[in-house]
C-alpha cells in the first residue's frame, strides 16, 4: 500500500478517536442518566451505578459500558437475571445509537489505525 495513504489513515484514525472521546463525554454526562432511568429495573445497570456512582469520569465510563452490554447483549444477560428485556426494549432508538455509536466509532478508529501503523513497520 501506498506509505503516504497509510499516515493518513493513522492521522484520520486519531483525529476520530479524539472526537470520539469528546462525544462520549457528552454522552457520559447527559445522555447515561437518562438512559439508566429507562433501566433502572436491571440488575446490571443498578449494581454498577450503586457501585460507580460518585466516582467521576471513571464511574460514568464504567456505567456506559455496562449500559452498552445491556443493549447489545441483552439474550444473555437475560438468562443469568442481569437484565429486565421489557425495560431494554422500550430503550429508545435514539438514546441505543447515542450509548452505540461512540463504543463502535472508538473501536473501528483504533483497529484502523494499529492495521496501518503494523502496515508501515512502525508498531512494533
Amino acid at each position: 500500500m501506498n506509505e503516504e495513504f497509510l499516515k493518513w489513515v493513522v492521522f484520520a484514525s486519531a483525529v476520530l478517536v479524539v472526537a470520539d472521546f469528546l462525544v462520549s463525554l457528552y454522552v457520559n454526562h447527559y445522555i447515561l442518566p437518562q438512559v439508566e432511568a429507562q433501566l433502572k429495573n436491571c440488575k446490571l445497570v443498578a449494581d454498577t451505578k450503586a457501585l460507580w456512582g460518585t466516582t467521576g469520569l471513571l464511574g460514568k465510563m464504567q456505567r456506559s459500558a455496562m449500559v452498552y452490554a445491556a443493549l447489545t447483549s441483552t439474550r444473555r444477560m437475560r438468562e443469568k437475571g442481569m437484565v429486565d428485556i421489557d425495560e431494554v426494549s422500550r430503550v429508545s432508538r435514539r438514546h441505543r445509537l447515542w450509548i452505540c455509536v461512540p463504543m463502535w466509532v472508538g473501536c473501528g478508529s483504533l483497529v484502523a489505525a494499529f492495521i496501518a501503523l503494523a502496515l508501515l513497520g512502525r508498531l512494533w
